[in-house]
């Protein structure tokens, strides 16, 4: 797997943007082709759950653009030999930039708080290549699929640790670098019980515990692909500082719901671009009953 994906990368970076753009989208539609009918059909009922559409055509429409754009995504990630070192500057936009540099010249460090929406594998990359420096905390994936996406990442000049790495967190926090963190998927058996979409659901504490504990800010930021500018525009929020008070377990929960807000607000703007496959509110379900709207039988025809 490891060398087709190296081999198949630069096939990549010899063709025309156009063409890469075009395998792109036959990858996304293979993806949606070859998803597990269940996997669908979970993406469609979250939808219809929080309300972004009461529409099960719109719904399955939704469904099927946050599943085909990985076929984009993963041309962009391929291309990062041809784009490092400042080719990918014509690829993006920046918007709120200002609160990056802000927080970089405190030296005081940051947390980044992003999500699986958009090509966030991008955004890591043009962050780290931009000279922000941001340290991103990944799951660690399987053999030779963990070793190819390091490698192209450290192409882009990112650091990454995994989810163990707590201490080096910290440590890298008191030396001024930014901790990237994804927040937006269930935790399991770890978090708050906080708000999102409506219902109490379980959520990721490490950004608001971590900026609580060293009085760093929190940075949202996204990345969203504009079809009519042909960029990813990176939007850069300002600041969300965590609460502190003598009551850690209520301030970890009143600065994760500030992000549990964000996020909700960035997916009802671009719902197509958030992972919906992802099964969210599986603890909400399981304490709370099945409430999710069931699409019909013949929801895929």
């Amino acid at each position: 797997m490891y060398r087709f994906m190296k081999l198949f990368s630069a096939f990549i970076c010899l063709l025309p943007e156009s063409i890469q753009y075009g395998i792109g989208v036959i990858l996304g539609e293979l993806g949606w082709l070859l998803c597990p009918p269940k996997r669908k059909k979970l993406a469609i009922e979250q939808i219809l759950f929080c309300r972004i559409t009461d529409d099960l055509d719109e719904a399955k429409r939704i469904a099927k653009a946050s599943t085909t754009r990985f076929g984009r995504m993963i041309i962009d990630v391929l291309r990062y030999p041809e784009i490092k070192d400042g080719a990918y500057k014509n690829m993006i936009e920046f918007v709120g930039r200002e609160h990056l540099d802000d927080a970089k010249e405190t030296g005081k460090g940051a947390i980044v708080a992003a999500m699986h929406s958009g090509n966030w594998e991008l955004l890591g990359g043009v962050l780290a290549s931009e000279g922000y420096p941001l340290i991103s905390v990944a799951m660690q994936q399987n053999g030779d699929a963990d070793k190819f996406i390091n490698e192209y990442r450290a192409i882009m000049h990112q650091h990454v640790t995994y989810k163990t790495g707590m201490r080096e967190m910290i440590g890298e926090l008191k030396k001024g670098g930014f901790i990237g963190l994804i927040m937006d998927q269930d935790p399991g058996k770890t978090g708050v019980l906080v708000p999102f979409f409506g219902y109490e659901t379980l959520t990721a504490t490490g950004p608001a515990v971590l900026a609580r504990l060293q009085d760093v800010p929190i940075i949202p930021v996204t990345i969203h692909y504009s079809p009519y500018k042909k960029k990813h525009v990176i939007t850069v929020e300002a600041p969300i500082y965590a609460e502190h008070t003598d009551d850690k377990k209520r301030d970890s929960a009143v600065t994760t719901t500030k992000l549990n807000e964000f996020m909700e607000d960035y997916i009802r703007r671009h719902p197509e671009d958030w992972f919906w496959l992802h099964n969210r509110w599986k603890w909400t379900r399981r304490c709370y009953g099945d409430k999710i709207e069931t699409p019909p039988e013949n929801f895929s025809k």
